[in-house]
């Protein structure tokens, strides 16, 4: 299986990575098309999106340069991927049954072989668009080292992934810990501010109705389950702390942030009534220019403990809590 935070389906143009070398690569390209003396050699993905050349020789052509994309029912491309691990060499000027794109216009042959993922699953292919080796032997003997690097890199790319998402996961709940969520939360929240979304920061915090009762693993796996069920694909949640859970969401109104909060609070009811849970949340429009960790410290001092704690600092340092005073009783604190 392929690490949770990849998703096939995006294009390795669109991802973070620094796992790969997308300039070796192209590289590899140029070596492929002076060895074949072929027009243009590029790598393509299978993407949800269609079929997007990741990368390619330097060519004349710019429909075949990085970045292009070819629609999901190219039937050339389908063939091309889902073809057999030695690949194939297509007579492009005798294909009369199958409808090619403009850009292969004036081609005369293509030789390609498959790209996989680690699981197996179709990655794209590599392509040689008019080659003047005519040796099939010869072609796909040369073909297979290339093929072999990128698949290598993929399951590097993959290895790292899988280590990086179980750093930035919870083994308790499962959920992003909380370097998982300072890692991913600003990315997110950056790119909701692109789109107009208003944003909100929800503490929640799980503590017993009896004090008898400790909070247990169980009690968490519980309200995380619950919390991850409540909001949207686009949120993110993660386990904080011991027994303090976030959530940055994305709403159209703070009457949104309440209702979340009083949502889980009575689904955590239904569930187990021995159970309670405290939450404090702040809202941000999209115009906003504050960062994410005031954001986080702002709403996590909402919640009664952090209230508690901060008041009994003060207690202990001998500072009175903060209070409404006229001037003169402020004159009289400066000077103290």
């Amino acid at each position: 299986m392929l690490p949770e935070n990849i998703d096939t389906s995006i294009s390795l143009l669109e991802s973070d990575n620094t796992q790969l070398n997308l300039v070796r690569w192209m590289h590899q390209c140029e070596l492929m098309k002076r060895y074949y003396e072929a027009d243009v050699v590029f790598v393509i993905q299978e993407t949800g999106g269609g079929f997007e050349v990741i990368v390619s020789s330097i060519c004349q052509n710019r429909q075949l340069t990085t970045g292009t994309l070819f629609e999901p029912d190219e039937q050339i491309f389908q063939r091309l991927v889902h073809s057999l691990p030695e690949g194939i060499n297509i007579d492009l000027s005798n294909q009369r049954n199958l409808v090619l794109p403009d850009v292969f216009a004036g081609a005369s042959n293509m030789l390609t072989r498959p790209i996989l993922w680690p699981d197996g699953t179709h990655f794209g292919c590599i392509c040689v668009l008019n080659a003047r080796v005519t040796s099939n032997e010869t072609n796909a003997f040369m073909l297979e080292p290339f093929q072999i690097l990128l698949q290598q890199e993929l399951t590097l790319y993959c290895q790292t992934q899988r280590i990086e998402s179980l750093s930035m996961r919870d083994r308790e709940t499962g959920m992003l810990n909380r370097y998982g969520f300072i890692m991913m939360a600003p990315r997110q929240l950056s790119l909701g501010r692109r789109f107009g979304a208003s944003a909100g920061i929800i503490f929640f915090e799980l503590y017993s109705a009896s004090p008898h009762q400790q909070v247990e693993d169980k009690h968490n796996r519980l309200l995380g389950s619950i919390i991850q069920d409540t909001i949207r694909t686009a949120d993110i949640a993660a386990h904080y702390s011991e027994t303090q859970f976030v959530v940055l969401v994305f709403v159209d109104s703070e009457r949104d942030l309440i209702h979340i909060g009083k949502r889980v609070e009575k689904l955590l009811y239904q569930q187990n009534d021995k159970l309670q849970v405290d939450s404090s949340c702040n809202y941000f429009t999209p115009d906003s220019s504050v960062k994410l960790a005031p954001m986080l410290e702002e709403s996590k001092q909402g919640l009664k403990s952090e209230r508690a704690r901060l008041e009994q600092e003060q207690a202990e340092a001998n500072i009175p809590p903060e209070t409404s005073t006229d001037s003169s009783e402020v004159g009289k604190q400066v000077t103290h």
